[in-house]
Protein backbone atom coordinates (compact mmCIF):
# COMPACT_ATOMS: atom_id res chain seq x y z
CA UNK A 1 0.00 0.00 0.00
CA UNK A 2 1.36 3.26 -1.09
CA UNK A 3 0.78 6.69 0.07
CA UNK A 4 -0.96 9.25 -2.05
CA UNK A 5 0.85 12.14 -1.12
CA UNK A 6 4.55 10.96 -0.65
CA UNK A 7 4.33 7.73 -2.53
CA UNK A 8 6.09 5.81 0.58
CA UNK A 9 5.13 2.47 0.90
CA UNK A 10 6.29 2.39 4.37
CA UNK A 11 3.06 2.46 6.84
CA UNK A 12 1.65 1.65 10.28
CA UNK A 13 -1.72 0.96 12.13
CA UNK A 14 -2.81 3.32 14.67
CA UNK A 15 -6.39 3.94 16.70
CA UNK A 16 -7.91 7.16 14.64
CA UNK A 17 -11.30 9.05 15.68
CA UNK A 18 -13.52 8.76 12.81
CA UNK A 19 -16.40 11.35 12.02
CA UNK A 20 -18.96 10.03 9.65
CA UNK A 21 -21.79 12.14 8.56
CA UNK A 22 -24.70 9.97 7.55
CA UNK A 23 -28.17 11.47 6.51
CA UNK A 24 -26.91 14.35 8.35
CA UNK A 25 -26.41 12.94 11.72
CA UNK A 26 -22.87 12.76 13.25
CA UNK A 27 -21.36 9.46 13.79
CA UNK A 28 -17.73 9.23 16.07
CA UNK A 29 -16.15 6.43 17.08
CA UNK A 30 -12.59 4.86 17.05
CA UNK A 31 -11.05 2.45 14.86
CA UNK A 32 -7.87 1.17 13.14
CA UNK A 33 -6.74 3.07 10.33
CA UNK A 34 -3.63 2.68 8.16
CA UNK A 35 -1.01 5.80 8.28
CA UNK A 36 2.26 6.71 6.14
CA UNK A 37 5.62 6.53 8.48
CA UNK A 38 6.98 9.10 5.89
CA UNK A 39 4.40 11.70 6.14
CA UNK A 40 1.91 10.31 8.78
CA UNK A 41 -1.11 10.86 5.99
CA UNK A 42 -3.93 8.44 5.87
CA UNK A 43 -3.18 5.80 3.54
CA UNK A 44 -5.77 3.35 1.77
CA UNK A 45 -6.53 -0.17 3.30
CA UNK A 46 -9.65 -1.61 2.05
CA UNK A 47 -9.63 -3.88 4.90
CA UNK A 48 -9.71 -1.26 7.59
CA UNK A 49 -11.35 1.29 5.90
CA UNK A 50 -14.28 -1.12 4.57
CA UNK A 51 -14.29 -2.10 8.27
CA UNK A 52 -14.70 1.60 9.43
CA UNK A 53 -17.68 1.80 7.23
CA UNK A 54 -19.43 -0.95 8.24
CA UNK A 55 -18.84 0.61 11.82
CA UNK A 56 -20.69 3.80 10.93
CA UNK A 57 -23.45 2.22 9.57
CA UNK A 58 -23.86 -0.02 11.95
CA UNK A 59 -24.01 2.71 14.93
CA UNK A 60 -25.87 4.29 12.57
CA UNK A 61 -28.72 1.55 12.20
CA UNK A 62 -28.09 1.11 16.04
CA UNK A 63 -28.98 4.55 16.83
CA UNK A 64 -31.55 5.73 13.96
CA UNK A 65 -32.43 2.86 12.05
CA UNK A 66 -32.76 -0.76 12.42
CA UNK A 67 -29.81 -2.80 12.93
CA UNK A 68 -28.71 -5.75 10.24
CA UNK A 69 -29.83 -8.66 13.52
CA UNK A 70 -33.29 -6.84 13.75
CA UNK A 71 -33.61 -7.36 10.53
CA UNK A 72 -32.95 -10.86 10.12
CA UNK A 73 -34.85 -11.73 13.35
CA UNK A 74 -37.68 -10.02 11.67
CA UNK A 75 -37.43 -12.50 8.18
CA UNK A 76 -36.99 -15.67 10.46
CA UNK A 77 -40.12 -14.52 12.59
CA UNK A 78 -42.41 -15.66 9.71
CA UNK A 79 -40.21 -17.77 8.42
CA UNK A 80 -39.31 -16.28 5.12
CA UNK A 81 -36.48 -16.78 2.12
CA UNK A 82 -34.84 -13.67 1.88
CA UNK A 83 -36.50 -14.00 -1.56
CA UNK A 84 -39.72 -13.96 -0.42
CA UNK A 85 -39.05 -11.23 2.24
CA UNK A 86 -37.36 -9.23 -0.33
CA UNK A 87 -40.85 -9.57 -2.14
CA UNK A 88 -42.88 -8.50 0.96
CA UNK A 89 -41.22 -5.23 1.39
CA UNK A 90 -40.63 -4.43 -2.24
CA UNK A 91 -36.83 -4.35 -2.82
CA UNK A 92 -34.66 -6.35 -4.58
CA UNK A 93 -33.16 -9.56 -2.89
CA UNK A 94 -29.44 -8.40 -3.00
CA UNK A 95 -30.55 -4.95 -1.67
CA UNK A 96 -32.07 -7.32 1.35
CA UNK A 97 -28.83 -9.51 1.53
CA UNK A 98 -26.87 -5.61 1.96
CA UNK A 99 -29.21 -4.31 4.61
CA UNK A 100 -29.09 -7.92 6.58
CA UNK A 101 -24.97 -7.96 6.16
CA UNK A 102 -24.55 -4.62 7.54
CA UNK A 103 -23.17 -3.28 3.89
CA UNK A 104 -25.85 -0.75 3.46
CA UNK A 105 -28.78 1.65 5.22
CA UNK A 106 -32.41 0.79 4.28
CA UNK A 107 -33.47 4.04 2.83
CA UNK A 108 -36.36 6.00 4.25
CA UNK A 109 -39.46 4.08 2.78
CA UNK A 110 -37.80 0.85 3.67
CA UNK A 111 -37.43 1.85 7.05
CA UNK A 112 -40.78 2.87 7.86
CA UNK A 113 -41.82 -0.73 6.57
CA UNK A 114 -39.37 -2.59 8.48
CA UNK A 115 -39.91 -0.51 12.03
CA UNK A 116 -43.92 -0.68 11.09
CA UNK A 117 -43.84 -4.02 10.82
CA UNK A 118 -41.74 -4.91 14.47
CA UNK A 119 -44.14 -2.44 16.41
CA UNK A 120 -47.06 -4.06 14.54
CA UNK A 121 -46.86 -7.70 13.18
CA UNK A 122 -50.47 -7.18 11.29
CA UNK A 123 -48.88 -5.01 8.73
CA UNK A 124 -47.22 -7.60 6.75
CA UNK A 125 -50.45 -8.43 6.04
CA UNK A 126 -51.18 -5.21 4.29
CA UNK A 127 -48.16 -5.35 2.13
CA UNK A 128 -48.83 -8.50 0.80
CA UNK A 129 -52.53 -7.62 -0.19
CA UNK A 130 -50.77 -4.52 -1.59
CA UNK A 131 -48.37 -6.59 -3.45
CA UNK A 132 -50.00 -10.00 -4.25
CA UNK A 133 -49.34 -9.84 -7.71
CA UNK A 134 -45.50 -10.39 -6.51
CA UNK A 135 -46.50 -13.86 -5.19
CA UNK A 136 -47.36 -17.29 -6.50
CA UNK A 137 -50.69 -18.87 -5.17
CA UNK A 138 -48.20 -21.12 -3.33
CA UNK A 139 -45.87 -17.99 -1.62
CA UNK A 140 -49.44 -15.73 -0.54
CA UNK A 141 -50.33 -19.22 0.95
CA UNK A 142 -47.57 -19.50 2.78
CA UNK A 143 -47.06 -16.05 4.38
CA UNK A 144 -51.02 -15.95 5.15
CA UNK A 145 -50.65 -19.15 7.04
CA UNK A 146 -47.35 -18.40 9.11
CA UNK A 147 -49.22 -14.82 9.97
CA UNK A 148 -52.06 -16.76 11.34
CA UNK A 149 -49.46 -18.57 13.33
CA UNK A 150 -47.75 -15.37 14.89
CA UNK A 151 -50.88 -12.66 15.41
CA UNK A 152 -52.19 -12.35 18.56
CA UNK A 153 -55.74 -13.70 18.61
CA UNK A 154 -57.96 -10.27 18.72
CA UNK A 155 -55.50 -9.05 16.05
CA UNK A 156 -55.46 -12.32 13.84
CA UNK A 157 -59.47 -12.48 13.97
CA UNK A 158 -59.71 -8.71 12.99
CA UNK A 159 -57.59 -8.98 9.88
CA UNK A 160 -57.76 -12.17 8.51
CA UNK A 161 -61.57 -13.57 10.22
CA UNK A 162 -60.08 -16.39 11.44
CA UNK A 163 -62.22 -17.36 14.37
CA UNK A 164 -60.19 -20.08 17.05
CA UNK A 165 -62.56 -22.40 18.92
CA UNK A 166 -65.03 -21.08 22.00
CA UNK A 167 -62.82 -21.54 25.30
CA UNK A 168 -63.02 -19.31 28.50
CA UNK A 169 -60.40 -16.82 27.12
CA UNK A 170 -62.81 -15.35 24.34
CA UNK A 171 -66.02 -16.04 26.46
CA UNK A 172 -67.56 -19.23 24.65
CA UNK A 173 -68.38 -16.55 21.65
CA UNK A 174 -67.57 -16.48 18.05
CA UNK A 175 -65.66 -12.96 17.16
CA UNK A 176 -67.83 -10.77 16.05
CA UNK A 177 -66.44 -7.46 14.54
CA UNK A 178 -69.62 -5.85 13.86
CA UNK A 179 -70.53 -6.10 17.00
CA UNK A 180 -67.31 -4.50 18.52
CA UNK A 181 -67.34 -1.51 16.36
CA UNK A 182 -70.80 -0.92 17.35
CA UNK A 183 -69.71 -0.86 20.94
CA UNK A 184 -67.20 1.19 20.42
CA UNK A 185 -69.72 3.52 18.84
CA UNK A 186 -71.74 2.61 21.47
CA UNK A 187 -69.88 4.44 24.03
CA UNK A 188 -68.50 7.22 21.92
CA UNK A 189 -71.18 8.58 20.41
CA UNK A 190 -70.42 11.82 22.48
CA UNK A 191 -66.88 11.34 22.69
CA UNK A 192 -65.05 8.90 25.59
CA UNK A 193 -61.18 8.47 26.35
CA UNK A 194 -59.75 5.38 25.43
CA UNK A 195 -58.92 4.17 29.16
CA UNK A 196 -62.66 4.66 29.65
CA UNK A 197 -63.86 3.35 26.81
CA UNK A 198 -61.70 -0.55 27.22
CA UNK A 199 -62.82 -0.35 30.77
CA UNK A 200 -66.72 0.08 29.56
CA UNK A 201 -66.13 -2.57 26.47
CA UNK A 202 -64.65 -4.81 29.57
CA UNK A 203 -67.62 -4.67 32.05
CA UNK A 204 -69.98 -5.14 28.70
CA UNK A 205 -68.69 -8.43 27.90
CA UNK A 206 -68.13 -9.26 31.55
CA UNK A 207 -71.26 -8.30 32.75
CA UNK A 208 -73.30 -10.24 29.59
CA UNK A 209 -71.36 -13.10 30.25
CA UNK A 210 -72.08 -13.45 34.16
CA UNK A 211 -75.98 -13.70 32.53
CA UNK A 212 -75.73 -15.28 29.81
CA UNK A 213 -72.59 -17.74 30.17
CA UNK A 214 -71.01 -16.16 27.02
CA UNK A 215 -69.72 -12.71 25.45
CA UNK A 216 -70.87 -10.28 22.92
CA UNK A 217 -68.00 -10.34 21.21
CA UNK A 218 -65.75 -13.23 21.10
CA UNK A 219 -62.81 -10.45 22.52
CA UNK A 220 -60.02 -11.78 24.88
CA UNK A 221 -59.12 -9.36 27.35
CA UNK A 222 -55.75 -8.75 29.22
CA UNK A 223 -54.30 -7.29 32.65
CA UNK A 224 -52.54 -4.63 31.89
CA UNK A 225 -51.10 -2.12 34.51
CA UNK A 226 -54.05 0.35 34.47
CA UNK A 227 -56.74 -2.26 34.62
CA UNK A 228 -58.47 -5.04 31.92
CA UNK A 229 -58.81 -4.13 28.41
CA UNK A 230 -59.06 -5.77 25.31
CA UNK A 231 -55.95 -7.62 24.01
CA UNK A 232 -54.20 -5.68 21.75
CA UNK A 233 -56.31 -3.11 22.29
CA UNK A 234 -54.55 -0.67 19.91
CA UNK A 235 -54.92 -2.68 16.48
CA UNK A 236 -58.81 -2.63 17.19
CA UNK A 237 -58.73 1.48 17.38
CA UNK A 238 -56.64 1.73 14.69
CA UNK A 239 -58.73 -0.61 12.63
CA UNK A 240 -61.80 1.16 13.55
CA UNK A 241 -59.79 4.31 12.54
CA UNK A 242 -58.45 3.26 9.53
CA UNK A 243 -62.30 1.72 8.57
CA UNK A 244 -63.43 5.54 9.27
CA UNK A 245 -65.47 3.89 12.30
CA UNK A 246 -64.01 6.62 15.08
CA UNK A 247 -61.58 9.52 14.84
CA UNK A 248 -58.84 8.20 17.49
CA UNK A 249 -56.47 11.43 18.31
CA UNK A 250 -54.39 12.47 20.60
CA UNK A 251 -53.86 15.93 22.67
CA UNK A 252 -51.12 17.07 24.70
CA UNK A 253 -52.04 18.98 28.02
CA UNK A 254 -48.88 19.99 30.22
CA UNK A 255 -47.42 16.72 30.89
CA UNK A 256 -50.61 14.05 30.25
CA UNK A 257 -51.84 12.62 26.90
CA UNK A 258 -55.56 12.75 26.27
CA UNK A 259 -56.77 10.04 23.68
CA UNK A 260 -60.01 10.83 22.37
CA UNK A 261 -62.22 7.97 20.63
CA UNK A 262 -65.28 10.25 18.67
CA UNK A 263 -67.75 8.09 16.39
CA UNK A 264 -67.91 8.82 13.12
CA UNK A 265 -70.96 6.51 11.91
CA UNK A 266 -74.33 5.61 13.93
CA UNK A 267 -74.84 3.02 16.09
CA UNK A 268 -76.23 0.05 14.49
CA UNK A 269 -78.76 -1.60 17.47
CA UNK A 270 -80.20 -4.32 15.55
CA UNK A 271 -76.65 -6.10 15.76
CA UNK A 272 -77.91 -6.73 19.31
CA UNK A 273 -80.70 -8.39 21.51
CA UNK A 274 -82.65 -6.68 23.99
CA UNK A 275 -80.52 -8.03 26.71
CA UNK A 276 -77.10 -7.15 25.24
CA UNK A 277 -78.75 -3.91 24.62
CA UNK A 278 -79.74 -3.46 28.38
CA UNK A 279 -76.26 -4.18 29.11
CA UNK A 280 -74.78 -1.74 27.19
CA UNK A 281 -77.12 1.01 28.67
CA UNK A 282 -76.46 -0.10 32.31
CA UNK A 283 -72.58 0.15 31.73
CA UNK A 284 -72.51 3.38 30.25
CA UNK A 285 -75.48 4.52 32.97
CA UNK A 286 -73.30 3.21 35.98
CA UNK A 287 -69.65 4.82 34.31
CA UNK A 288 -71.49 8.32 33.24
CA UNK A 289 -69.91 10.70 36.04
CA UNK A 290 -66.53 8.48 36.08
CA UNK A 291 -63.22 9.96 34.46
CA UNK A 292 -60.39 7.32 33.52
CA UNK A 293 -58.77 7.38 36.78
CA UNK A 294 -62.36 6.75 38.63
CA UNK A 295 -62.82 3.92 36.49
CA UNK A 296 -59.30 2.47 36.96
CA UNK A 297 -59.38 2.46 40.32
CA UNK A 298 -62.90 1.04 39.83
CA UNK A 299 -62.02 -2.08 38.35
CA UNK A 300 -58.45 -2.61 40.17
CA UNK A 301 -60.78 -3.81 42.91
CA UNK A 302 -62.39 -6.87 40.48
CA UNK A 303 -60.84 -10.17 41.07
CA UNK A 304 -60.39 -10.11 37.42
CA UNK A 305 -57.79 -7.92 37.48
CA UNK A 306 -56.03 -8.81 41.14
CA UNK A 307 -55.66 -12.70 40.56
CA UNK A 308 -54.78 -12.38 37.04
CA UNK A 309 -50.94 -12.58 36.45
CA UNK A 310 -49.63 -8.92 34.61
CA UNK A 311 -49.76 -9.03 31.11
CA UNK A 312 -51.84 -12.31 30.85
CA UNK A 313 -55.36 -12.99 29.52
CA UNK A 314 -58.19 -12.78 31.70
CA UNK A 315 -60.45 -15.55 32.00
CA UNK A 316 -64.39 -15.10 32.03
CA UNK A 317 -65.13 -17.17 34.59
CA UNK A 318 -64.64 -14.01 36.72
CA UNK A 319 -67.68 -12.58 35.55
CA UNK A 320 -69.49 -13.89 38.08
CA UNK A 321 -67.58 -12.17 40.79
CA UNK A 322 -68.73 -8.70 39.91
CA UNK A 323 -70.81 -7.38 42.09
CA UNK A 324 -70.29 -3.80 42.23
CA UNK A 325 -72.43 -3.07 38.67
Amino acid sequence: MKCDICESEKSYVKEYKHEFYIKGKKITFISKRRFCENCNNLVYDPDLDNRASEIAIAKYNEEYGITKEEIIELRKKYNLSQELFSKVIGCAKKTLISYEKGKSIPNDSYLILLKSMRAKPDTIKTLIDANINQFTDKEYEKISNKIIDILPNNTKRLIVNNNDQPNEYNGYSKFSKEKIYNIILFFSKEAVLKTKLLKEMFYSDFLYYKNSCKSMTGLEYARLPYGPVPDQFEDILNKCSQEKIIDYTVDFISDYEFHNIYAKKEFDASLFTNEELDILKKIKKKFKSFGSKDIVEFSHKERAFIETKPLSKISYDYAFDIESI
